[in-house]
């Protein structure tokens, strides 16, 4: 039988669904993202971080993560400047100024995306959970690492679209109410402040 039949995907689902719909910095970022943009100028955005995040996975699955272990302070800085850049993001929305009447938002781009991923140091930490808990075996094999990856970028790009969807409807409900716009700026940068904050602690 192959080893891909041998991964627990009720239980793998049961697991990993809840982690990709929560309000993570890249969630978070995509329903700010839909709010100002829409859902279809925000999907560049989305790609970038799915398929940084596909590529992420690919070399934790095939033991990049493992490398890098050997040498912690190279993580440990990766986490440090993750942090500051997904502080930044939440400051740039906070203080984001209301646009005029009629005037298009600059939409997020796939480099944003990317950027975004790569700053984000806990998902390789939930690659390496996923792979260790779920893989079958230590000589599971590439087609392990390929299904599992495969299947985490889906539940993921789900929980994207499902995210820019929620924002893109918030977008409509406070076209005409600019405090209302101003709030969901605010809630959405201090929110994510809020968890750069709580990755500089984790990882002190």
């Amino acid at each position: 039988m192959p080893p891909i039949y041998d991964i627990n995907w009720p239980l793998w689902l049961s697991t990993m669904l809840p982690m990709a719909l929560s309000a993570g910095p890249g969630n978070l970022m995509v329903a700010s993202s839909g709010a100002r943009s829409g859902v279809r100028r925000s999907l560049r955005f989305i790609c970038g971080l799915d398929l940084t995040y596909l590529l992420l996975a690919l070399l934790v699955g095939l033991g990049l993560y493992h490398s890098l272990a050997a040498y912690p302070g190279l993580l440990w800085g990766l986490r440090i400047a993750g942090s500051l850049y997904i502080f930044w993001l939440g400051l740039r929305l906070l203080l984001r100024p209301l646009r005029k009447p009629g005037e298009q938002s600059e939409a997020l781009q796939f480099r944003d995306g990317v950027m975004l991923q790569l700053g984000n140091v806990q998902g390789l930490v939930m690659l390496l959970v996923m792979f260790s808990t779920f893989s079958p075996g230590a000589d599971a094999g590439t087609a392990v690492v390929l299904a599992l990856s495969a299947a985490l970028i889906a539940v993921n790009l789900f929980g994207h679209l499902l995210w820019a969807s929620l924002g893109s409807s918030l977008q409509r409900l406070m076209r005409d109410r600019p405090r209302l716009l101003l709030a969901q700026n605010a809630l959405f940068g201090l929110l994510l402040m809020a968890v750069a904050g709580w990755l500089l602690l984790r990882g002190a």
